[in-house]
């Protein structure tokens, strides 16, 4: 019986030790997951993961056809002529649990061409958590504006990804 108890004992305080240690910031929480944005069969889908006190993150193009989903391009892909994966393109995080600040690396530019062919482009992103009603997705606006600075003459005027549209949490 007492062995029993202090292996209790033990597991409990292990346990409080990994929950200290790998706890989210309350104010990050909210973003985590996986976004859509649905238009038609095309579906922009972002998904957020907390790293420490930061929130990084990854985005998908993606077509549907009879429930069938296609990656048309992908933010996170092999970086050609190495075996390196592009890392995360979205860095930020909340000091409010409402508003989501981010830089983006918007990687995806002339993406059809080939991972070789592309092109970026840097901004600043938001994810603002909208109001709803009780049992209802949570919906977000995704806003992305173009970072100020000198700008050289070829480079990219676009963002690929959308730049003011409503996302569901779908996940």
């Amino acid at each position: 019986m007492k062995t029993t108890f202090y292996i209790l004992l033990i597991t409990l305080f292990f346990s409080c030790k990994v929950q200290q240690v790998y706890a989210q910031d309350p104010n990050n929480a909210p973003f985590v997951g996986t976004w859509e944005h649905q238009n038609g069969n095309d579906i922009f889908r972002v998904t957020i993961w907390e790293d420490g006190n930061d929130l990084k993150g990854d985005y998908w193009f993606i077509q549907t056809n009879n429930g069938v989903e296609t990656i048309i391009c992908a933010s996170n892909y092999i970086i050609p002529n190495s075996n390196t994966n592009y890392r995360h393109v979205i860095f930020g995080g909340s000091k409010d649990g409402i508003i989501m600040g981010a830089l983006l690396d918007d990687n995806s530019i002339n993406c059809q061409n080939g991972a070789a062919e592309r092109e970026r482009m840097s901004g600043n992103a938001s994810l603002t958590i909208q109001s709803g009603c009780l049992g209802c997705p949570i919906t977000a606006e995704w806003k992305v504006e173009r970072l100020r600075g000198i700008r050289i003459q070829g480079d990219p005027t676009e963002f690929s990804v959308p730049t003011d549209v409503i996302m569901t949490k779908v996940n």
